[in-house]
């Protein structure tokens, strides 16, 4: 049973004193880590290639988690939850780093000739592409990232800076006002969200196509974020910070969104590759065959197991979702898992064997620990719980049937 005398002003919500730590550490392992990226890069003798495609993919990662958070907070609206309020404000400063992550999207622009099937001049000139070469042409690619950014940047800056409003007149119609927005955020989110996985990802092969790897893409993003969600709680709660409020209920319900979500994305997963296979057409099935040769077989039937199975498995009892220690194993797997999943997606298109190397270590910690320094930075200076919101004192009772 969850305390129902529990009181806001009973636990720290601020991240006076530590935060400034957490900026500059992220900041300075974020900065170190890419240019050891770089150098990693140049040291390769291939024109900084094999940089750029892992530069993808650990981009694609972290940006799939704001997106995952982007997407919370309009579902969690219209919705009218309350069980999230005590944790909501983590979600917004994820989703309010679309800027940065706006920047972070320069390299994949500059490195686009060197990762893109399109911008082979000998792809290009097939005939296969020439429907497609409207679409996939240096200044479409560039403003159709402009407009996505201005969407999510729009929506994430506006979901944060409506909160912190809130906090100060403590004003109803605010969370009304929300609420109204969120339902046409969750369609246009849905519409660019796939457009964009399509751009970033599926265009690395132009010549293959999927209609539902937008729902891929986001669903791995959308579990990622639960994962790295329930990072970050526990490691507030560890220094103090948010100690009661957040209560095993809620921690409950952490375990619920990655367990649920997992099965989600295994369930698009096969589907899409049960499509393909049933059909048996070249032109589409040709995606897969590489992906199943050489090491690559091999990673994606441990991807199976890693990324579906063993977690499923893993969270599928109550005690599983409630026990600290156990939920951070399995959001720290999830995360290595769905990262791996992205390797596998965009790399066999670099090298028909597998490739693994400490640049793609190098290149996750870095564009990672960029991102934790910018929602730190973003956090710094205000509550880590909306202190007004009117569902507040139901989130703080929260309890799971």
């Amino acid at each position: 049973m969850n305390d129902k005398s529990v009181r806001i002003e009973d636990t720290n919500t601020s991240l006076t004193g530590l935060g400034r730590r957490v900026f500059m550490i992220s900041a300075v392992v974020g900065v170190i880590a890419m240019a050891a990226t770089v150098a990693l890069g140049a040291a390769a003798g291939d024109g900084m290639r094999r940089l750029g495609y892992t530069y993808l993919i650990s981009y694609a990662y972290v940006l799939s988690v704001s997106l995952g958070a982007l997407t919370f907070l309009p579902i969690m609206s219209v919705t009218k939850a309350s069980w999230h309020i005590v944790i909501r404000r983590l979600a917004e400063v994820m989703a309010a780093v679309m800027p940065l992550l706006a920047i972070l999207a320069i390299p994949v622009i500059l490195f686009a000739g060197k990762i893109y099937g399109w911008a082979d001049p000998q792809i290009a000139a097939s005939a296969a592409m020439a429907h497609k070469a409207a679409w996939f042409s240096q200044g479409a690619f560039i403003l159709r990232w402009v407009i996505y950014f201005c969407i999510w940047s729009g929506y994430g800056i506006f979901f944060w800076r409506q909160s912190l409003a809130q906090d100060v007149s403590g004003d109803d119609n605010i969370t009304r006002r929300v609420e109204n927005l969120s339902g046409f955020s969750i369609m246009i989110g849905a519409i660019t969200i796939a457009m964009a996985s399509f751009d970033l990802l599926m265009s690395v092969d132009p010549l293959w196509f999927s209609t539902i790897f937008g729902v891929y893409y986001w669903a791995g993003g959308f579990v990622s974020f639960f994962a790295v969600l329930t990072l970050l709680t526990f490691g507030l709660q560890n220094t103090g910070r948010m100690t009661r409020i957040v209560s095993p209920e809620h921690i409950h319900d952490y375990g619920k969104g990655m367990f649920a979500f997992t099965f989600f994305w295994a369930y698009i997963a096969f589907s899409q590759y049960m499509l393909y296979w049933y059909a048996n057409i070249p032109e589409e099935t040709n995606w897969f065959l590489e992906r199943s040769r050489e090491g690559w077989g091999k990673l994606g039937i441990f991807l199976i197991f890693a990324a579906f199975v063993l977690p499923f498995a893993g969270l599928i009892s109550r005690y599983a979702k409630r026990h600290r220690k156990m939920l951070a194993f399995w959001a720290v797997w999830i995360i290595a898992a769905q990262w791996l999943n992205l390797y596998w997606v965009v790399m066999p298109s670099f090298s028909e064997k597998f490739v693994f190397g400490v640049m793609d270590v190098t290149c996750f910690i870095g564009i990672a620990g960029l991102w934790l320094a910018a929602i730190t930075r973003l956090a710094m200076g205000h509550s880590l719980v909306p202190l007004k919101d009117p569902r507040l004192e139901a989130s703080l009772r929260f309890e799971n049937a």
